[in-house]
């Protein structure tokens, strides 16, 4: 199966072979059964492109977990550290503030954690997101195309029967 890119890449191959359309600047003719294949293949490839980012959020949950399961473990170990300590009364007092700036410094690390695979999944979710919407937004504006193509076309066409019509009714009529 092809990738996104690959298959634009095609339509642009497509569009570059195509041919101009007379006295017409900005007027091609393309293959359309080509063009459909090429657009049929990337509507097939969506759902692929949607699959990964679901692996990306996945991935993204996994890390968040792993990093809370983490900030847990250092707070316990933090809490139980403290609890050790807790011996006399000097040593409690001491303890205490000890174990609370462990575990401040543990939930901020937690935090930190958090904050850091969260920015880096909506990262990766925006770089995916913004690739699928550039993706769409070619594919709209091949059919744009495609349509604005097989229009001026038809109109061309019609435009030759109407002259040859013309031409043969004026031999007729001498």
């Amino acid at each position: 199966m092809r990738s996104i890119e690959e298959l634009l890449a095609n339509i642009d191959d497509i569009m570059d072979r195509a041919k101009a359309v007379p006295f017409s600047s900005d007027k091609c003719i393309v293959d359309a059964g080509e063009l459909n294949a090429v657009i049929d293949d990337i509507r097939m490839n969506l759902p692929q492109e949607i699959r990964q980012s679901k692996a990306v959020m996945s991935d993204r949950d996994n890390i968040i977990a792993g990093a809370t399961k983490e900030a847990d473990e250092i707070t316990a170990k933090a809490q139980e550290r403290a609890r050790a300590m807790v011996n006399q009364e000097a040593i409690y007092k001491e303890a205490k503030e000890k174990a609370e700036k462990i575990i401040a410094a543990a939930e901020e690390q937690a935090n930190e954690i958090l904050r850091g695979a969260f920015t880096f999944s909506d990262n990766i979710l925006l770089d995916t997101e913004n690739a699928v919407n550039q993706n769409l937004e070619t594919v709209r504006q091949a059919r744009k195309n495609l349509r604005t193509a097989v229009k001026t076309r038809a109109a061309a066409n019609k435009a030759a029967r109407q002259s040859e019509a013309s031409a043969a009714k004026s031999d007729s009529e001498e």
